[in-house]
């Protein structure tokens, strides 16, 4: 008989947050560069729900030299190996009296959430770099801890740096570099672990107002400034959405091309990768999307990553809102459009049973619950709501959820349960209980759900029918065309295109030279599917240069695909290196199956 599920229970951490709660945290780092270490103590302080006598942590691959308590006695504790997607388990006898406990550590030089660059993987090529990947699992592989999204933590830290780099972190950071390098930081507010970060290198300061900078090499600065300069201006248009912004500052820190992600929403401290410098500004709605998880997805958080589509599908839904606010409803509508491209691809390879909102990957890697359903399905579900509602009355609806389940980690289910108690009585008129539920747990798209159109792809539509018609390139009319409709234009080419085709696309529109990550991974997309191997060194050298597994891992896949196995295999053994740890590991799974 197949398990009954608990929805209420974080299948990806042993931490036994129901009985204990760990509700803050001093740690203690040292940076040693040298061995690619951490070396560290954490105070744990926590509250009993219960009479349990053991408190019990997750852990990755974490050395554990000694667990205390507050006043130096030795606690008796297990540390044991679990699954690949859980990683450690440490059990910490507690008894019946001690409310905090020491544990003195030091991670492994393969931490899967931190990454280590010499100075030749940097952009200054002189100072080496850390810095830190919580998100979904990996906060546990630098600190022992309950690391769930339910478990909200308030901390204090102190890294010391021996070199004289600058340490950042998800807290309150300060632009002065102390002479002995000491850093302190506090974090007040209880965020979800997963929102943990650290960063350490020669990190440069710039501002953009009053309570928004952003760090990077010295060398990024300029063009990072220049690039997110109207970053103060999305948080007003936020604020006039949802609220006046939670965090105090909205910092950011623009990392080395192998940062993972687009970006990550640690709260004062955004993480971004240096592929949204596009020169344009064509790309910052990464930047809105960070943003927007300051309250969807930093405020109100999901309980397990079954729910990750509370923070992703809300935030794309709010970035799309931004965006609009700040750039206009063309590029709104432009964006919308190649998300539901992204979301009608992802459906033909998916199967059905993994198409709802809810990821269901209690059993699989936490990394699987990142998709397109979970963050665009759920994105035209809000864009639906926000149809059928009408845009004031969705508003208050939002407004009113944020403020409902702010500093709290929410399931699905306490999602709509919500929405039946004040949704559906408020507004049933314009949305049925059945509808709610089709959209949540119902697989694909709801049979009447119309994806969004935009009136400025009709230019581009007429382009492509004339060069599918036998058109050369260089008699299209492109002229005042965004980067959306270069996207739409690429992604809506034929599956199947001659050399001759692929070529005069090429020598016209010089796609295979494209210093726009987005665009560039599209067309060599195309390209390897088709076997233009002219771009083959492009991609090997894109390859070699970018960590963004948004890239990364559809190219890996086109190429075996296409038959590349050998290229694949040569271009992995030089470039492995340089992506980041987690990455590392989902490459090695998918590139050797």
């Amino acid at each position: 008989m197949a398990e009954q599920l608990d929805f209420t229970r974080d299948y990806h951490s042993v931490a036994n947050t129901d009985e204990i709660i760990v509700h803050h945290m001093t740690l203690f780092l040292d940076v040693d560069f040298d061995k690619q270490q951490l070396h560290g103590q954490v105070n744990l302080q926590f509250k009993r729900q219960t009479s349990a006598v053991h408190l019990v942590l997750d852990s990755r691959d974490l050395l554990i030299d000694a667990v205390t308590d507050i006043h130096g006695n030795q606690c008796h504790y297990s540390h044991e190996s679990l699954s690949e997607f859980q990683g450690g388990q440490i059990t910490v006898d507690i008894g019946t009296e001690i409310t905090e406990v020491v544990i003195h550590y030091h991670t492994s030089p393969s931490a899967q959430g931190l990454q280590w660059l010499t100075p030749e993987q940097t952009l200054g090529k002189q100072h080496p770099y850390l810095f830190s990947q919580s998100q979904p699992v990996n906060a546990r592989s630098w600190i022992p801890l309950q690391d769930s999204p339910k478990a909200r933590i308030t901390f204090n830290a102190s890294v010391k740096v021996n070199n004289g780099l600058r340490a950042v972190m998800s807290a309150a950071n300060s632009s002065a570099i102390p002479q002995d390098g000491q850093f302190y930081f506090e974090m007040e507010k209880p965020i979800p672990t997963h929102l943990l970060a650290l960063a350490v290198g020669d990190l440069a300061y710039g501002e953009i107002s009053h309570r928004c900078a952003i760090y990077t090499e010295p060398g990024m600065l300029d063009k990072a400034l220049k690039e997110f300069e109207d970053t103060e201006s999305m948080i007003v248009a936020a604020e006039s959405l949802l609220g006046p912004y939670p965090w105090d500052r909205y910092d950011m820190i623009v990392l080395p091309p192998s940062f993972p992600f687009g970006g990550m929403e640690n709260p004062r401290l955004a993480f971004i990768t240096p592929t949204l410098i596009a020169g344009d500004k064509s790309l910052v709605s990464t930047v809105a999307h960070e943003l927007a998880h300051s309250w969807t997805g930093n405020l109100v958080s999901n309980a397990t990553w079954r729910d990750l589509w509370l923070n992703e599908g809300f935030t794309t839904y709010f970035t799309n809102r931004l965006v609009e606010k700040i750039y206009g409803q063309e590029q709104a509508e432009l964006e919308w459009v190649i998300e539901y491209g992204r979301l009608k691809e992802e459906m033909l390879s998916m199967p059905l049973s993994s198409q709802t909102l809810p990821a269901n990957v209690q059993f699989q890697d936490a990394n699987d619950s990142f998709n397109r359903f979970t963050y665009d399905k759920a994105s035209m579900f809000v864009h639906e709501l926000e149809s059928r509602l009408g845009r004031a009355d969705f508003d208050v609806f939002l407004f009113n959820y944020v403020q409902q389940f702010k500093f709290e980690a929410i399931t699905t289910e306490t999602f709509v349960e919500y929405a039946k108690q004040t949704l559906l009585p408020q507004h049933g008129g314009k949305i049925s209980e059945g509808e709610l539920l089709t959209w949540v747990y119902g697989e694909g798209l709801p049979e009447w759900f119309e994806g969004p159109t935009s009136s400025s792809l009709d230019k581009v539509t007429s382009a492509l029918t004339q060069f599918c018609a036998g058109g050369h390139a260089k008699q299209l009319n492109v002229a005042g065309w965004r980067v959306h409709h270069w996207q739409y234009f690429i992604n809506q080419l034929p599956f199947q295109l001659t050399q001759v085709q692929l070529k005069d696309l090429d020598m016209t529109f010089g796609f295979t030279q494209s210093k726009n990550a987005e665009l560039a991974c599209d067309w060599l997309r195309v390209a390897i599917r088709n076997h233009y191997e002219i771009v083959l060194p492009t991609v090997a050298e894109f390859l070699g240069s970018i960590g963004r597994a948004k890239f990364v891992k559809p190219l890996y896949s086109e190429l075996l695909i296409a038959g590349y196995v050998d290229f694949v295999s040569d271009i992995y053994q030089q470039t492995r290196a340089s992506y980041h740890p987690s990455l590392q590991v989902q490459l090695d799974v998918m590139l050797t199956s």
